[in-house]
């Protein structure tokens, strides 16, 4: 039997098409494996605060800068991303990130309005025993997370004029602007006697598309407490402890889960998972189960919860039942950003027309003669 193959000019388009296709899509991939390498080759090193701080005075209005830290840095006084600044800092240690240390009794990075800043493998921190926030967003200003950690923060205690009492906010992050959390950790922070113990949002826009926040502590969401808006499509938010609110307080303010878990978290009285303050409450694909509250509501427990869509397992009884909220599903990029889900799909989809065409070239116009 003997096999012939007639391929019109059509096909051998198609296959050439194909082909380049495939050849593009690993080379984007590439580029986007090794693109964080490339870019730390042109990207300023410093090894002390002298330098840091240089460096991004020296940055030009608008242009994203990625600055390398060297080594630990210690801080004495807060690290500003002035405004108009756009600052990407990372670090090259070879396991693990170094770290910026922040002064007692100061946040170890401000963002100040119209600043932006990206945090890519530096873990921001302050030294045991002194208080200060790990980050504070001014408002106006940008703080993205891609990687690193937030860890090791303790929220100042501060008078507040009119409650007559001093108190806190914000142990890892205190944002007043917007706060976007791709990967990375905002772990073992503390707003005693406060609010907020890992992040804390202020009239501001808090949205988690992945990443961890856990084990922080506060009085009022040990995780997150809200006043702002607040948006979870992924991530993890568990093992954080509050007296109300172990995992999120959501005070007069806009909650929705899409995605993600907030899991194993811990409530004196009331919450584990979600206390409900006089708020909006969406759970519309997130998982919340597994959470404790000695008083009522492991899980969710609404008060006066205007518009809460009513997923809260557990419906917030007094009782303190183990409901489990469970949404629709839901997608969530889970730690990568945005760039890298398109360079991940363009690539499979390149991979994927490359396997057809290849197929289509070896069947095209096939005749098989005796």
């Amino acid at each position: 039997m003997n096999v012939k193959f007639d391929v019109s000019h059509k096909s051998m388009l198609l296959t050439s098409l194909s082909v380049i296709v495939l050849v593009s899509s690993l080379f984007v991939c590439l580029f986007a494996e090794s693109s964080r390498g490339a870019s730390l080759e042109n990207a300023v090193h410093v090894k002390n605060e002298t330098e840091l701080k240089n460096a991004i005075n020296n940055v030009s209005d608008n242009k994203s800068t990625t600055i390398v830290i060297d080594n630990d840095i210690a801080l004495t006084e807060s690290l500003k991303i002035l405004a108009n600044k756009n600052i990407t800092l990372t670090s090259n240690k070879a396991s693990g990130f170094y770290k910026l240390i922040g002064a007692d009794g100061s946040s170890t990075i401000t963002v100040e309005s119209n600043g932006v800043l990206k945090l890519d493998g530096v873990i921001v921190t302050h030294p045991k025993g002194t208080t200060g926030r790990g980050v504070m967003v001014d408002v106006g200003g940008t703080f993205i997370m891609y990687n690193g950690e937030v860890s090791g923060n303790s929220a100042p205690m501060v008078y507040v004029v009119g409650m007559g009492e001093s108190t806190s906010t914000g142990g890892g992050v205190c944002n007043w602007g917007v706060f976007e959390m791709y990967g990375g950790k905002v772990s073992n922070n503390h707003a005693y006697g406060g609010s907020g113990g890992g992040v804390y949002v202020r009239r501001g826009i808090f949205t988690m598309f992945g990443g961890e926040i856990s084990g922080n502590t506060a009085d009022g969401g040990g995780g997150v407490c809200s006043g702002g808006t607040f948006t979870m499509s992924g991530g993890t938010i568990n093992n954080n402890l509050a007296s109300r609110g172990g995992g999120v307080y959501n005070s007069m303010s806009s909650f929705t889960i899409s995605g993600g878990t907030i899991t194993d978290n811990v409530a004196s009285y009331f919450g584990g998972g979600v206390f409900n303050d006089d708020a909006t409450f969406y759970n519309v694909g997130g998982v919340i189960s597994g959470n404790t509250a000695k008083t009522g509501g492991n899980n969710v427990y609404p008060d006066d919860g205007a518009g809460s869509d009513g997923s809260g397992g557990n419906g917030g009884s007094s009782n303190g039942g183990n409901g489990t909220s469970t949404g629709d599903g839901g997608w969530f990029v889970g730690g990568f950003s945005l760039r890298e889900v398109v360079f991940l799909c363009v690539g499979v989809g390149g991979l994927v027309v490359g396997i057809v065409g290849v197929v289509l070239f070896f069947v095209s116009k096939k005749e098989i003669t005796p």
